[in-house]
């Protein structure tokens, strides 16, 4: 059974959870920023999703 990666939309800020054997990344390479390829997009609005991290896990872009 797969884990669940958290997503986010650049566009509109929702999170949307994708089976991690599922995704692909635009550029692995790219530390700051891992955005995924244009297979998954927004449910929402359409928008490019980055890479937040496990499901569940606290996420690292929180504001302190």
């Amino acid at each position: 059974m797969s884990q669940e990666m958290e997503c986010m939309c650049q566009q509109c800020g929702v999170s949307i959870y994708i089976p991690e054997d599922l995704i692909s990344l635009e550029d692995p390479a790219n530390a700051e920023v891992k955005l995924l390829s244009s297979i998954h997009v927004c449910e929402n609005c359409g928008g490019q999703l980055a890479l937040v991290g496990k499901a569940g896990d606290e996420p690292h872009y929180r504001l302190e």
